[in-house]
């Protein structure tokens, strides 16, 4: 796509305000997101455990706090390729595809938020 084709994109979904509230509502709340989860990283010296499963053995990974800032970048990820998709599916004429890829997004943040919270509050309680 070229720069008119993406310019154009634009223009034809600010015309449907509703699709355009949705799409306001996925980018506030991944910066609502990504907000939270930056204000709630503390620095410390506890390393937090993972065990992941590789080939049927179990592993036991350990990282400090830092890795917790990849949180955060994955809000911006979710709400920007959400929107992306979004005004690739109205372009294509498929809108209401477009508004259920817009309300997963909204679905995976409030999921993100909880499932982040809880592994911060781990590094916390520790």
């Amino acid at each position: 796509m070229n720069k008119e084709a993406i310019k154009t994109s634009f223009r034809e979904v600010t015309k449907d305000r509703p699709y355009v509230l949705l799409m306001g509502l996925i980018i506030l709340m991944g910066l609502a997101y990504c907000l939270i989860v930056a204000l709630s990283i503390h620095p410390s010296d506890v390393t937090v455990y993972t065990r992941y499963t590789a080939f049927g053995e179990a592993h036991f990974y350990k990282d400090h706090w830092q890795y917790l800032m990849s949180f955060v970048l994955f809000g911006i990820v979710v709400a920007v390729a959400h929107s992306a998709l979004m005004v690739k599916l109205h372009d294509m004429g498929r809108r209401q595809t477009g508004v259920l890829i817009g309300w997963f997004g909204i679905i995976v943040l409030l999921v993100a938020v909880a499932y982040t919270m809880a592994i911060i509050s781990l590094g916390h309680a520790a």
